[in-house]
């Protein structure tokens, strides 16, 4: 597939302040005027429903996500990173960067180094000794398209406990990698080189053996994998660095460069009423990752770019959401390849990401389902 670079667009006049602060307040006061007409319309009309089997709480949900997603993005609202422990506490992990002869290739960039980062613990560090035990630990990265975000416990709460409870696995550990937008932007490579930081750092560091660690991410966190894996394939055998047991991609993002076309590129996919990702989201999310490296790039956009990989990779996709085209293509090239092991889930009238969103949205079930094919899929995939 070969892709066209569109000119990233400039930072939008209401991202400054005091105008973001008040077009946040005037739209969010939209919202809240319109939220009776939505509840008696979604209630009393039920084909008014972005889906045909949605419930109510549901279809109000998903459309009061996607108003409160664009407001978000128009106005660019910055998130800071801390590496301060704060309610994590004990379960904060700080991790320095690794030697630099380890960041390598698209890692090597002048204007980007590794850096200190942090990361959290679900439910609590484990003591056991890893290398006598057939345990899983997940190294999950998370979603937000790279602008939003810091796996912390107000995030992942509910996508670990998930994992924890339903997919059987022992922990699971987030890192908070950088973010690609202000105050402190930290464009490509800095999250590819954050995620290289965390994987020495379970292996190296901890001692946790590859053979027991489970590669996941959701949306821009599958991305992220990808890109991973796309790295160990390239480097891993020069530099030492062993493949992970396997790899969960929670409704990745695939082609962030489309995020850069136009609009109607967006509005005219067949799922676009039935997700709550806004354009104006994946616009910003695009041209802050680019910013140094363009969009195109196979590490940045994979679709069209697939690779041989000896870890065997679970996709679930939600059937509904606004990804589902680009992400059944990324898995038919991907399947197509030699020797690449590729297992795909179709959730069921899902929008985007409900392992991560399920209870603010109202898909619990769905959720938990996801997270028990998961469960198998990992257990069926151990390697000795």
């Amino acid at each position: 597939m070969a892709y066209t670079e569109a000119r990233a667009p400039g930072r939008p006049f209401v991202s400054y302040q005091p105008l973001s602060r008040i077009y946040r307040l005037i739209y969010i006061s939209s919202i809240v005027a319109r939220l009776p007409f939505w509840v008696l319309s979604f209630a009393l009309i039920r084909r008014w429903r972005k889906h045909p089997t949605w419930t109510l709480k549901q279809t109000l949900l998903n459309r009061l996500a996607k108003e409160l997603l664009h407001v978000t993005s128009r106005s660019e609202k910055p998130e800071r990173l801390t590496l301060e422990p704060g309610k994590e506490k004990e379960r904060f992990e700080k991790i320095e960067p690794f030697p630099a002869n380890l960041y390598r290739g698209p890692l090597d960039e002048d204007t980007v180094k590794p850096a200190t980062i942090g990361g959290t613990w679900f439910p609590t560090r484990p003591h056991w000794n890893h290398r006598e035990t057939d345990s899983t630990v997940v190294l999950h990265f998370h979603g937000g398209a790279y602008v939003i975000g810091n796996g912390r416990s107000d995030q992942l709460g509910f996508l670990s406990s998930r994992l924890l409870k339903y997919a059987n696995v022992d922990a699971v550990f987030s890192p908070q990698y950088r973010l690609a937008c202000r105050p402190d932007p930290a464009p490509f490579p800095a999250a590819l080189q954050d995620a290289l930081t965390s994987y020495l750092y379970l292996v190296r560091t901890e001692g946790i053996s590859a053979s027991n660690i489970t590669l996941s991410g959701d949306s821009a966190g599958g991305n992220l994998v990808i890109a991973f894996l796309r790295y160990l394939a390239e480097f891993g055998a020069q530099l030492d660095i062993p493949p992970p047991r396997n790899a969960v991609l929670i409704s990745p993002w695939v082609a962030p460069v489309k995020g850069l076309w136009p609009e109607i590129c967006t509005t005219s996919n067949p799922h676009f009423r039935t997700d709550y990702i806004a354009h104006t989201f994946l616009q910003w999310g695009a041209k802050e990752i680019s910013r140094i490296v363009p969009a195109t790039d196979p590490y940045i956009s994979c679709l069209g770019h697939p690779f041989a990989t000896p870890v065997p990779m679970f996709v679930n996709i939600g059937a509904a959401e606004i990804l589902e085209i680009d992400d059944t293509q990324w898995v038919r090239e991907m399947g197509r390849v030699e020797g690449n092991v590729v297992e795909v889930n179709y959730e069921a009238a899902a929008p985007h990401d409900t392992l991560l969103l399920g209870a603010v949205l109202g898909w619990e079930k769905s959720a938990q389902g996801v997270a028990e094919l998961i469960g198998v899929f990992i257990r069926k995939n151990s390697r000795e």
